[in-house]
């Protein structure tokens, strides 16, 4: 006779209590409604099962504490997450060691989107029985509290254990790509209007396939740092897809004149995208921007002409100092291609120097081994170094690292939701209406992505279809109720149809997990607005202020305010700030179109001699 798999269960759950307190009728008792509970569970009839866990737990609530376990599971697969977290929280009182408990109590604190309670739960799951389930939930909990680095390492243990490839695959591209979003960030605060700044757009706005913008960016890096023969390669790419053959074919040469060992470099026209046009008028004149850059003198070049002048002035220094050759061994090897030949010289310089193991990375870069890059990025010289040109590289690493990760999800699962997903989210950046049904096909796919759901109700509401975005957000909150972005979208979209009343309760839910969400301040502010609590309105338009000043607009409208109530002086002093704000914001634009005029004037009249 075959034995039910759940009595294996059940003697599991018995063995190791203390015989004296199993008394025949108490095992009698616990068997009887621990069957009942098991067989209630295998027709999914959640509430019988819990029911029959409960009886258990009310006549021996602390003889054994697995019961707390499978109790609080079932809870979790009703989605009754607080109960869920309560009935773990009381098992593991009892029994701190019980792993499951502890892995399901992490992942219910996930679902109610509080990751940092999540996260000391999780890694004693996986530091007692590592799987693919806590390491996928420890990767979910890094990436919800921003660590992003961590998150990806995470997903990367589970992968090849995961019968779910095409999520982890998702979470590893997604993960470095809010990573190098986040450097991104970083690196245009604070150098704006550098060299920095402008090719990181250009990289950004190209991958987007925005050739026009692209094509501005790589001109303006190409006028802060005209030695750098890495932005001229591309320029001379994005003015052929435009049809600007003339400035194409001035950007290529000053390329070939910094990388005199590529002087047959050419662009293929049959791989360049088709059917664009430039748009420039007397916007910019690419042709004469380029003929007015510095001349390139072939007696000296930057040592390493892929790389930009920072970079090469500090190579400059360890060059003229060099009494091992190496360094010039491995500068000759990388700027001759020969890869290999240029790390292994590079490995022989003592590694107290942060721009051996920059070029290092550099060339596995370039070798297109991302995965050695990164690791070489993490070596301790390098990793403590915070210089604009090496979180220029941690950028470029991390976005190449998700795009090795999504093309490969994207190859392989091609009809995944998650591949949907990514297909639609890269269409709508490009502004492509064809994003509308890939996300389809997401949900369709997979009814549970929320995020697909929110990502389509984002697509309707930049065509003002209210109605729509606001059913793919309630769909998004019936597979999980605690789900932040489906509640602010729904409290933002009523507040700005005037009904407060319908959306400040979704607002103030995010708010009590978010207390530092500006925006979602802002909006809370306007719906106390709409309902004539001026003082409460005021109070959270300043709040959202102290926490983002740059919602600049929140000035104008507190000025507005305080002239409908009559307080004159504070009106005035809001007004003057929007005033003053906007005006620093105009004045910059002026300063860059008058600089660009008195460049064209330049070059008109050296042109007229």
């Amino acid at each position: 006779m075959r034995v039910p798999a759940c009595i294996f269960v059940m003697a599991s759950l018995l063995l190791g209590q203390d015989p004296s307190k199993l008394t025949p009728e108490a095992r009698s008792f616990i068997e009887v409604h621990f069957l009942a509970a098991k067989r209630a569970e295998a027709d999914s009839d959640f509430a019988e099962a819990i029911d029959e866990y409960r009886e258990i737990l009310k006549k021996y609530p602390k003889l054994v504490p697995a019961v707390y376990q499978n109790l609080g599971l079932v809870y979790y697969l009703a989605r009754k997450y607080e109960a869920a977290i309560e009935t773990f929280r009381e098992g593991i009182q009892l029994d701190p060691s019980m792993v499951g408990a502890r892995l399901f109590l992490g992942t219910a604190y996930l679902d109610t989107e509080q990751p940092d309670k999540a996260l000391p739960h999780l890694e004693y799951a996986q530091k007692q029985k590592p799987t693919t389930e806590s390491t996928t939930a420890l990767g979910l909990a890094y990436s919800a509290l921003r660590q992003y680095d961590k998150a990806a390492q995470y997903f990367k243990f589970g992968l090849d254990s995961s019968e779910q490839k095409d999520k982890q695959l998702y979470f590893i591209g997604d993960s470095y790509l809010k990573s190098s979003e986040r450097v991104a960030n970083i690196l245009a605060e604070k150098n704006p209007d550098s060299k920095y700044d402008h090719l990181l757009a250009a990289k950004i706005l190209e991958s987007q396939d925005r050739y026009q913008m692209a094509a501005r960016e790589y001109l303006e890096a190409g006028k802060k740092d005209p030695f750098n023969a890495a932005i001229f390669s591309p320029l001379a790419r994005m003015l052929a897809v435009l049809g600007l053959d003339k400035p194409s074919e001035l950007a290529l040469a000053r390329y070939r004149q910094l990388m005199v060992v590529d002087q047959r470099a050419t662009l293929d026209a049959s791989k360049l995208p088709k059917g664009q046009t430039a748009d420039v008028g007397p916007k910019i004149d690419y042709e004469g921007d380029l003929k007015a850059l510095p001349p390139v003198d072939a007696r000296n070049l930057p040592p390493l002409p892929m790389l930009n002048s920072d970079v090469n002035a500090e190579l400059r220094k360890r060059l003229s100092s060099d009494r091992t050759a190496k360094w010039k061994a491995g500068t000759d090897n990388l700027l001759h291609a020969r890869w290999p030949e240029g790390i292994a010289a590079l490995e022989g310089i003592p590694p107290a120097d942060w721009l051996r193991d920059y070029l290092i990375a550099t060339a596995y870069l370039w070798r297109d081994e991302y995965h050695k890059a990164e690791e070489t990025l993490g070596r301790q010289a390098l990793k403590s170094q915070t210089s604009p040109s090496v979180q220029m590289l941690v950028w470029e690493v991390n976005q190449q690292l998700s795009f090795l990760h999504f093309n490969r999800l994207l190859d392989e699962f091609p009809q995944s939701a998650r591949a949907h997903f990514l297909k639609g989210r890269t269409l709508d950046a490009q502004g492509n209406k064809d994003a509308e049904a890939e996300y389809q096909a997401a949900i369709a796919a997979d009814p549970a992505q929320s995020e697909a759901r929110i990502a389509l109700a984002d697509f309707y509401l930049s065509n003002s279809k209210y109605r729509e975005a606001l059913a793919e957000c309630q769909k998004a909150l019936e597979v999980n109720n605690y789900f932040s972005p489906a509640k602010i979208r729904i409290g933002r979209i009523y507040i700005q149809l005037r009904d407060p009343q319908k959306g400040m309760p979704y607002v103030q839910s995010v708010l009590k997990t978010d207390p530092d969400d500006a925006q979602a301040r802002a909006d809370l502010a306007r719906g106390f607005e709409l309902l004539g609590e001026v003082d409460k309105a005021i109070a959270e338009y300043q709040r959202a202020l102290a926490l983002d000043p740059s919602l600049n607009r929140i000035h104008y409208v507190l000025g507005r305010i305080y002239r409908k109530e009559g307080k004159a002086e504070l009106a005035d002093n809001e007004f003057r700030v929007f005033a003053q704000n906007e005006a620093r914001e105009r004045a910059k634009h002026l300063t860059n179109a008058k600089q660009l005029q008195e460049n064209q004037a330049d070059k008109s009249g050296r042109a007229s001699h």
